[in-house]
């Protein structure tokens, strides 16, 4: 039995459907190998430690039913295309991280230590957020809290902070309250005021247009293309030319046109179908279509 670190250095000459393979095959030994740790003696509490680091590896079993990729050829086939789509996507991930650094950057200069706040909303300074103010919270139920000088859960006090609160406002979760707080946003060590600058609002549409539309699109786009030139490839192995390929495309996917009438002419079923089927009747229901708009825009 070889153990899998002699053979690491020869993986990396393996496709990658198989490297994966040999790794899900080298998980499996992890039981086996904490067995026979546990068994030649010794005590102590490092050896100890070894032991639980060595057992906790056994939640990689989870990968396991991956194996089953290698017996369903377009299922292996999907999955290589996955991972050599990984590879074109790397050169624009640099640059989504780099642009995601310009924008944390620039960020931390519009909005550094400006998401602060006091829970008693009439103070809007440190110095002045102090004591005890009353809260009604029913008719004739007031209560006491302490005032506290707080910062908003998401800010841009500094780079690592900016850059996370920007990867939160591109998943599309949370944004609204983002920009609210950037747009109520003062000066540094001063509490919000509604409405204070809204034209920081235009740092959000620019940062929405540059990265969840534009580069998720670039994304998508270059799984597709993998996925293409995947098949391109598979068909090469066929020595066929692009015409002929986009004739086999088109034979397997056309579908002929069918169109239902009633057999017998006389028949009142076939007089309703002709009336139904031709122009008269079809430009009456398109006027009533526009006329049925035009009443529902003059609606109160």
């Amino acid at each position: 039995m070889f153990f899998p670190p002699f053979c690491v250095p020869f993986c990396f000459f393996l496709p990658p459907f198989v490297f994966f393979v040999f790794l899900f095959d080298s998980l499996s030994l992890t039981p086996h190998l904490s067995v026979w740790t546990s068994s030649s003696g010794g005590g102590g509490s490092s050896k100890g430690k070894d032991i639980s680091t060595i057992k906790s590896l056994r939640v990689l079993r989870v990968l396991r039913p991956l194996k089953t990729i290698k017996r369903l050829p377009k299922l292996k086939a999907v999955f290589d295309c996955v991972v050599n789509s990984l590879k074109n996507v790397l050169n624009i991930l640099i640059v989504y991280l780099l642009f995601m650094f310009i924008f944390a950057v620039v960020a931390v200069q519009l909005f550094k230590g400006r998401f602060f706040y006091c829970t008693d909303e009439s103070k809007e300074f440190e110095r002045d957020c102090r004591g005890e103010y009353l809260v009604y919270e029913g008719v004739n139920e007031v209560k006491a809290q302490k005032r506290e000088w707080k910062k908003y859960d998401f800010h841009y006090d500094n780079v690592a902070w900016a850059l996370l609160t920007l990867f939160t406002v591109s998943t599309g979760e949370g944004w609204p309250q983002v920009l609210k707080h950037s747009v109520d946003a003062t000066y540094e060590n001063r509490g919000p005021s509604p409405g204070y600058r809204m034209e920081m609002s235009i740092f959000y549409v620019v940062y929405f247009v540059v990265f969840p539309f534009f580069f998720v699109n670039i994304f998508v786009a270059l799984i597709i293309i993998t996925f293409q030139e995947q098949g391109d490839k598979m068909m090469e192995d066929y020595s066929l030319e692009k015409n002929e390929r986009a004739c086999i495309d088109f034979a397997i996917n056309a579908r002929p046109l069918t169109r239902h009438m009633p057999k017998n002419k006389l028949s009142f079923q076939y007089r309703m179908w002709e009336f139904v089927v031709s122009p008269p009747f079809e430009y009456t229901i398109m006027a009533m279509i526009a006329l049925n708009t035009v009443v529902l825009m003059m609606k109160v």
